[in-house]
């Protein structure tokens, strides 16, 4: 498997919760993480690392960098490898992976690709690009719902039957059991508060300029705290200036940067429900399943994969307000959780190696 695992940023929650799950399961399991991920200058985020601990274990080997071609050929050429499946959530990356993936299919392995984002947030004709090019050497894809399935067929060669649904997974750290009041004061928030939580980087398509203007509203009949936790990766004066305009500077607090794993319960077990308003989306949220994995209620739109992970799906912003008034009076509650993501890796590992994958007779020690 190709992704990322801490301390790069990117998906490594995603991926450190799918190693886990199949490290326990697999004998022949290599996770192909990188020693250089790409240049600073090209992720808007800033450093592209964390500061957390990096995953240890014999079978994560970091071979790749995004500078080094021989590392890719490595890859690709590698005569123990049957099936490489990649994770694609980042545009610089699709050089190394049009080249691994060549080279593999030449060597008669399989590709098998998990598209994070169907179209690019943001797109360019560059970006699209990219998506094509990667596309096109992957014998056989995994997107997180239905409608990402359809997005992903629709214009393209690529048949539905070579396009595999699996939810996402629920992701988070291990929970330490911090109360509701630890985590209003490690915020600094009241301990009556009403919290709506925005987590994540701030992109444009994620709405919270509408969220601000939402909580303006509901705030003529209540006192609601908007936590907003994520670095911004567009001019945050613009929502500065929003904030002020709807007379809400005291009652929005601003985390900004990386928020760090161990920070994590804080903030969700704080908030009464979190807000995903995003405008157009085409994947499935890992703040959706963080939420899950807290225990706190979410509402959005349905945009992308996410009417598949919210609790609550609105239509408008009357019912996403409503739905927020909701979580904040605890009259929400968490929608059950889907089939199990590693099972169904397994079996589809399964089906594309047309023999029974090598399951470890003992448990495999999970990496740390």
């Amino acid at each position: 498997m190709i992704g990322t695992l801490p301390p790069w940023k990117g998906i490594s929650s995603y991926c450190k919760a799918l190693y886990d799950g199949l490290n326990r399961s697999l004998r022949n399991f290599t996770f192909a993480g990188w020693r250089s991920l790409y240049p600073a200058s090209l992720y808007p985020g800033g450093d592209p690392r964390t500061g957390e601990e990096p995953v240890k274990a014999e079978n994560v080997q970091r071979r790749l960098a995004w500078y080094d071609p021989v590392s890719w050929l490595r890859l690709g050429l590698d005569p123990d490898i049957d099936l490489i499946h990649a994770q694609w959530w980042s545009y610089p990356l699709a050089v190394p992976y049009v080249v691994v993936f060549a080279v593999g299919k030449a060597r008669g392995k399989t590709i098998l690709l998990t598209v994070h984002n169907v179209e690019p947030h943001e797109q360019t004709r560059l970006k699209m690009f990219l998506n094509a090019a990667v596309y096109r050497f992957a014998d056989e894809h995994v997107v997180h719902s239905d409608r990402n399935r359809k997005q992903l067929t629709d214009g393209r060669p690529i048949s539905p039957e070579d396009v595999h649904v699996i939810p996402h997974p629920t992701i988070g750290p291990d929970r330490r059991g911090v109360t509701a009041t630890e985590a209003l004061s490690w915020l600094n928030l009241d301990e009556d508060a009403d919290v709506v939580l925005f987590f994540g980087n701030v992109r444009e398509y994620k709405g919270l300029d509408s969220l601000v203007e939402m909580v303006a509203a509901l705030q003529e009949n209540r006192d609601i705290e908007l936590v907003v936790a994520g670095k911004s990766w567009v001019n945050w004066s613009n929502y500065e200036a929003l904030i002020a305009e709807q007379d809400l500077t005291e009652h929005v607090h601003r985390f900004p940067g990386y928020i760090p794993e161990a920070d994590l319960e804080y903030f969700f077990t704080a908030a009464d429900v979190v807000a995903l308003p995003y405008d157009y989306f085409d994947a499935q949220s890992g703040v959706a399943e963080l939420a899950d994995h807290f225990e706190t209620p979410t509402v959005g739109y349905d945009v992308g994969g996410l009417a598949d992970q919210v609790d609550v799906v609105a239509d408008d912003r009357a019912e996403f307000k409503q739905a927020l008034c909701d979580g904040m009076d605890s009259n929400l509650s968490k929608s059950a959780d889907s089939e199990d993501a590693i099972e169904r890796h397994l079996r589809l590992y399964e089906d594309l190696l047309d023999e029974n994958v090598t399951v470890s007779e003992e448990p495999v020690p999970r990496g740390h």
